[in-house]
């Protein structure tokens, strides 16, 4: 096809060969990249239809809203209590063809709006409560109802154990898992 399209041009035989495949190469490339990522949308809205559907049966609230993106989840909107954080993650790790989940659900919450040294005071007897978890290098900031945990600790184990007694502490919005992992 080359020799027939580009020899007109003024160009020789073989350079108008390679131009032909090089052509033909960038046209089916676009075209095959044009199916794949249709595919992958397709299979975005199977997934998000899915998931929805599983946050309802899962009595979550419908301020709870899910979007995915190359089959990974991500999860956004309020909830009024932790558990139902953890079960909108839970349902939805188990749903076939997920790639992972992203919590991004904040807590709200009604009552009175608590001082940052009450709630810091509240994460460090919570802490305190949970002795098998070695609290010694977690520093815990406090910004109106958001917490930051940084430093480090022994385990992955630990650091989610560490966030999970953070945001069941009452008064908290926000949880930002900063730690690392000593080696």
């Amino acid at each position: 096809m080359g020799p027939v399209l580009f020899t007109r041009t003024g160009l020789n035989v073989p350079f108008s060969s390679l131009m032909g495949s090089f052509t033909i190469s960038l046209i089916t490339y676009t075209l095959t990249r044009a199916y794949v990522l249709a595919g992958r949308r397709r299979h975005d809205r199977q997934l998000e239809f899915a998931t929805n559907s599983v946050l309802r049966e899962a009595g979550l609230p419908p301020n709870v809203h899910v979007a995915v993106q190359h089959s990974r989840v991500f999860l956004n909107g309020e909830a009024d209590q932790f558990s139902q954080r953890q079960l909108a993650e839970r349902a939805l790790s188990a749903v076939p063809g997920i790639a992972g989940v992203t919590n991004r659900i904040h807590l709200r919450f009604t009552g009175p709006r608590l001082n940052d040294e009450e709630i810091k005071r509240r994460i460090a007897v919570s802490f305190q409560r949970h002795a098998e978890l070695d609290t010694h290098h977690i520093q815990v900031r406090v910004s109106e109802s958001s917490i930051v945990l940084e430093g480090t600790v022994h385990s992955s184990a630990d650091a989610t154990e560490a966030e999970e007694l953070a945001w069941n502490v009452e008064g908290i919005e926000d949880v930002k898992n900063r730690l690392r992992i000593a080696v």
